[in-house]
């Protein structure tokens, strides 16, 4: 474990949630654990480093005057909450992340999480009933379907062969094919265009604090952006360009 995963401190994450975005449409699953971490004061928890990783680095996202650099994938805990979030700011290497993924899930596993939740979005128009919900999910978790059923949350059909197909959404179904024998898992769909797709996040985030049991009691007005989402469009124009 210790080669893919470098724990800061050690913490006890027995019956924690973890929480994977999938690089997907939109970058839903990413701006939600954005927001995740800005809003209830995630600290960072341990890095990830595997060769179907595309590496990149920069400034810390979270503190404008941070002087700690964030990698292509990282983990952060609120031990309150009992959660660990993943974040992954680069893509998967295709021909390596089978690898990866089973790796992934040995480490999971061995730290003893309750359960796996997995954000990610698909094509706006692959959703046909427009006047139904723009989530989806998958789950094997029995409670956690009651209450998506609650939300008005519409399951995710299974194509042929009882396979799900969710075009846009990058890992998720295979993650869950991965998961689903051993670990409660669940995945969490938004039909969504590319854009400004923070709204969409904070979407996501409002059905998650449903899910999530530790989060239920959290007002949507204690939501904040991450300092880093003020360049979401880039700097500002040079003035010489004028």
């Amino acid at each position: 474990m210790e080669d893919l995963i470098n724990i800061k401190k050690p913490i006890d994450t027995t019956n924690f949630t973890f929480i994977i975005p999938s690089v997907s449409v939109g970058n839903v699953g990413q701006l939600t654990v954005d927001l995740l971490i800005a809003s209830y004061d995630f600290e960072k928890y341990a890095t990830i480093w595997d060769p179907a990783i595309i590496p990149s680095v920069g400034a810390d996202p979270f503190t404008r005057d941070s002087t700690e650099v964030c990698t292509a994938c990282e983990l952060y805990v609120n031990e309150q909450l009992k959660i660990v979030a993943m974040q992954l700011r680069s893509s998967i290497e295709y021909k390596l992340a089978l690898k990866f993924f089973n790796r992934l899930k040995q480490c999971i596993v061995a730290l003893k999480f309750k359960e796996v939740v997995i954000l990610t979005s698909s094509f706006a128009y692959e959703l046909h009933n427009i006047s139904s919900s723009h989530f989806r999910y998958i789950t094997n978790h029995s409670n956690v379907e009651e209450i998506l059923k609650n939300l008005n949350v519409t399951p995710m059909e299974a194509a042929a062969g009882g396979r799900y197909i969710i075009y846009g959404s990058g890992f998720a179904t295979k993650l869950y094919e991965l998961f689903n024998d051993s670990l409660k898992t669940t995945v969490l769909v938004k039909y969504c265009s590319e854009g400004d797709n923070r709204p969409d996040a904070l979407q996501m985030l409002n059905i998650l604090n449903g899910i999530i049991e530790s989060l239920s009691n959290l007002s949507e007005k204690n939501v904040k952006f991450p300092f880093s989402w003020q360049f979401v469009f880039g700097n500002p124009p040079p003035i010489g360009i004028y």
